[in-house]
C-alpha cells in the first residue's frame, strides 16, 4: 500500500501551514464557515497559499494541495476562493448536480463529506460518488453540535467495509496521533481507502493548531 494521503484541515496562520507542508502534508484546508472556530477570510488564506507555494520552492518541498471547506456556499464565495484552492470540500446538502455544476464553472476537484453513524448512512452514495473526486467519511456531528466536523468524534471504521464504491475517501473523525496508526491499519485492506483527514485532533485549542502535534500526526500516518 502506498503511504496514505493527509489533510491537515482548518489552518489559519503560515506558521502551521509551513510546519505542515515541512511535515509532509498532503492537503492543506480552509474552514470558510463563519461560526466554525476555524473560520478564516479569503484573503488571509489566499496569503498562506501564496507563502507556503514560496516556503516549498525555497525549501525543497513538495508542495501540498489546497482545499476550502464550504457549507452550501454561494457562487460568491466559491468564485472569490477558486483562484487559489485546487479542491472545494462540500460538507452541506450539495448534490450530485451542483458538484458537477461546481467544477465545471471553476475547474477545482471536489471532496464531498458524508457523515457516518450507523450503516444506513452507508447507502444510496452511487450519484454522489460518481460526481465526487474524493468523497471524506467524517463522524456524524453529535446531537446539538453545531458544526458538520471538527467535533472530534470517531466513529465505528468498520461500517466503511458497506462502502463498495470505486471513487476513493479520506477518514476523518476524532483522529490524533495517537489513534491514526490504528486506523490506517484497519483500512488498509480496503481498495478504496486513501488517506485521513485530521483538524481537531492536531490542536492545543479549538482553531488554534499546534505545530508539534501535526508534525507527530503527519510521522504516525506516514510510517
Amino acid at each position: 500500500m502506498a503511504p496514505p494521503l493527509v489533510k491537515i484541515c482548518g489552518l489559519r496562520t503560515i506558521e502551521a501551514a509551513e510546519v505542515a507542508a515541512r511535515a509532509g502534508a498532503d492537503f492543506i484546508g480552509f474552514v470558510f464557515v463563519p461560526k466554525s472556530p476555524r473560520h478564516i477570510a479569503p484573503d488571509l488564506a489566499n496569503e498562506i497559499v501564496l507563502e507556503t507555494k514560496q516556503y516549498c520552492e525555497d525549501e525543497g518541498f513538495k508542495v501540498p494541495r489546497f482545499t476550502g471547506l464550504f457549507v452550501d456556499a454561494g457562487e460568491k464565495l466559491l468564485a472569490e476562493t477558486a483562484p487559489f484552492l485546487t479542491h472545494f470540500q462540500f460538507h452541506g446538502h450539495e448534490d450530485a448536480d451542483r458538484i458537477n455544476a461546481m467544477r465545471a464553472e471553476f475547474g477545482v476537484e471536489i471532496i464531498k463529506a458524508v457523515g457516518v453513524g450507523e450503516p444506513a448512512d452507508l447507502e444510496g452514495l452511487d450519484a454522489l460518488a460518481e460526481a465526487a473526486d474524493l468523497l471524506l467519511f467524517d463522524a456524524r456531528p453529535p446531537k446539538g453540535a453545531t458544526l458538520p466536523g471538527g467535533n472530534g468524534v470517531a466513529f465505528d471504521w468498520a461500517l466503511l467495509e458497506r462502502y463498495r464504491g470505486e471513487t476513493p475517501f479520506l477518514l476523518a473523525g476524532g483522529l490524533t496521533p495517537e489513534t491514526v496508526g490504528a486506523a490506517i491499519s484497519a483500512l488498509a485492506g480496503h481498495t478504496a481507502f486513501a488517506g485521513v483527514d485530521v483538524s481537531s485532533g492536531v490542536e492545543a485549542r479549538p482553531g488554534e493548531k499546534d505545530p508539534a502535534l501535526i508534525e507527530a500526526f503527519l510521522r504516525a500516518a506516514k510510517k
